[in-house]
């Protein structure tokens, strides 16, 4: 790499570092691009609009820096459910999908950003779940989906679509409510990692595998 495409390639990352923080602590929509290039040291006011165009497209780059980490943990994980000679169960397709996230939060600079970040990415009402599902780095997430699919054969492909939109919802928001608490003893306490990302899994697979009831089914039968 030459000394010009490192430069530029280090403008980048500090483009979406800065992006990503300020994202997270004031939400998508309270941030301009000028705030962006201040907080991230450059002079040059349209240096975010040089790199990315528009403050969309470096959303989707903050989401894809991490989400590049991620989906590789989360297929690692993967590898070794489908290469155990038991199918898997709900928990332990849930624990793939929430601990690759917990590891980026807890092993890498910024990881409390990123995730206060997601939560308001995801919470974004321009924001589709399903085109974040299949972005380029969302192949663990879709064998994720095949898994579930496989270990709750009487749940309907809607239902556990819908199940899936909402426990992704839910476990983005606890682990950002998490970083937020953290600090105080009294919150420490409450909010213990492994405790708390152990029972989040807990929770995450009971409310997918949860009997379906006559309403919904009713429902269903309606649509």
């Amino acid at each position: 790499m030459t000394g010009s495409s490192a430069a530029s390639a280090s403008t980048r990352e500090a483009l979406i570092l800065a992006g990503e923080q300020l994202f997270g602590e004031h939400g998508i929509d309270g941030v301009s691009l000028r705030q962006i290039n201040s907080a991230a040291g450059q002079r040059n006011s349209s240096a975010a609009h040089y790199h990315f165009g528009s403050k969309e497209a470096l959303v989707n780059a903050v989401y894809e820096y991490r989400m590049e980490r991620v989906n590789h943990r989360r297929l690692d994980r993967l590898a070794d459910i489908e290469a155990a000679d038991e199918p898997p169960d709900v928990h332990t397709i849930v624990a793939t999908i929430v601990l690759p996230i917990v590891d980026e939060i807890q092993h890498s600079d910024g990881g409390s950003h990123y995730i206060r970040f997601m939560a308001q990415m995801i919470g974004h009402p321009r924001v589709s779940l399903v085109e974040l599902w299949n972005s380029r780095f969302g192949e663990g997430l879709s064998r994720v989906i095949g898994l579930l699919r496989e270990a709750l054969p009487d749940v309907p492909d809607t239902i556990i679509g819908q199940r899936f939109g909402l426990m992704w919802e839910q476990a983005i928001h606890a682990l950002a409510d998490r970083e937020r608490l953290s600090g105080g003893e009294e919150a420490d306490e409450m909010i213990e990692p492994d405790l708390f990302v152990s029972n989040l899994i807990d929770t995450v697979a009971g409310g997918l595998s949860a009997p379906i009831s006559d309403a919904t089914r009713a429902a269903l039968k309606r649509r």
